[in-house]
């Protein structure tokens, strides 16, 4: 607040000119009261109060600086006020497209929703065309038989002829003018020729199913195969899938053979398994690991004799005949009954054939009565 204005007593103090009081000349009274009243008065205009001047001067410089302070604000926050507005139009941007890939990402999932239906309903016709590509591929094969173990360039330049000859001696089995009919035979391209090494299997084409089927027989019941010192091995051709199915059977197939166990394998894959006077069918080898683990450890099973019963209705005529033939030699019955042949005694002879150990034929006056063991 401004400071009271100091009164002065011009009688009290000397003068400019450095004349005490005492040395002035008299005045009037007239004349000291109205100096005193001069002394007292409010200062001129023109004369500034200290403390009012004081507090402009720090009004202003607030105001300088408050000025000063807002514009170097503006000044900063300008680029970041142009930035956020960028970011803020970006975003709704991003917004828009992200509600655009929402809504595309929704109706692809409604279009692939019935794609599963339709890739699963591809898949299945998938797994079944396969299945018949394989089964086409061993039908092809059915007629082939794959020879192990002979020796590279045994067959010489003429393999055809070679086998045609080679089979029946090897396997004991004879056949129509002392040949089998062979359409071709080669080796198969893996493995090579290099000394000591195993042979390369020779695949065998055959032109009669039925010849092919008495080979393999003849094969399992003589065993030991041997041309010169080689011993040689003969199996059925199969495609590489079924082969590979049938070959997750050897454990099973050697703890078999290990119990004595009569088995066989069934195309395509299938291990038959008779115990007890049954017969087990099993389509994976886990199955049959656990068939034979249930079964009590009383050492090797008991021998079986397999008899079988078929009524012919007649056996003369020859394509007949040989198909029935065949299907029993396949059964791997050890007694076969057959009733009804319709054959004569003189005609018994055409049931011989080199799988049969003995023939027992009875005729009876009445044609339906006559039967064969």
């Amino acid at each position: 607040m401004p400071r009271p204005h100091k009164t002065t007593d011009l009688a009290a103090k000397t003068d400019k000119t450095g004349n005490k009081p005492g040395n002035e000349t008299a005045m009037s009274g007239e004349e000291l009261t109205a100096a005193n009243e001069q002394a007292t008065a409010v200062p001129p205009a023109g004369i500034l109060d200290v403390d009012k001047l004081v507090e402009r001067i720090s009004t202003e410089v607030h105001k300088a600086m408050l000025k000063a302070v807002e514009e170097a604000f503006d000044k900063r926050i300008e680029p970041v006020l142009r930035a956020l507005q960028t970011c803020t139009s970006e975003i709704a941007g991003l917004g828009t497209r992200v509600s655009s890939v929402e809504q595309r990402v929704s109706d692809h999932e409604d279009i692939c929703s019935g794609h599963d239906a339709q890739l699963a309903g591809f898949k299945s016709q998938l797994e079944t065309a396969l299945a018949k590509i394989d089964d086409l591929e061993n039908r092809s094969r059915r007629c082939n038989i794959r020879v192990v173990g002979l020796p590279e360039g045994s067959a010489g330049s003429n393999p055809v002829l070679f086998v045609e000859n080679f089979l029946p001696k090897l396997v004991d089995v004879s056949f129509k003018g002392g040949a089998v009919k062979v359409d071709r035979c080669h080796r198969v391209p893996a493995g090579g020729r290099t000394p000591g090494k195993r042979p390369r299997v020779f695949l065998v084409k055959l032109h009669n199913f039925q010849d092919k089927v008495r080979i393999m027989q003849a094969a399992r019941k003589k065993q030991a195969l041997k041309f010169g010192d080689a011993p040689i091995m003969i199996f059925d051709d199969f495609s590489a899938a079924v082969s590979k199915k049938r070959e997750e059977f050897s454990a099973v197939k050697r703890r078999l053979r290990e119990r004595g166990l009569q088995y066989a394998m069934l195309y395509p894959s299938t291990l038959k398994v008779w115990h007890g006077g049954r017969s087990r069918a099993f389509e994976r080898p886990k199955e049959a690991a656990q068939f034979l683990n249930g079964l009590a450890d009383d050492g090797p099973a008991p021998s079986l004799i397999r008899i079988m019963s078929w009524n012919c209705k007649g056996l003369n005529g020859t394509v007949k005949r040989n198909k029935i033939l065949c299907h029993v030699n396949t059964m791997g019955a050890d007694v076969m009954f057959l009733q009804e042949t319709h054959l004569k005694i003189c005609s018994q002879t055409v049931l011989r054939k080199p799988w049969v150990g003995h023939l027992f034929h009875s005729k009876f006056n009445l044609k339906s009565r006559d039967v064969a063991i």
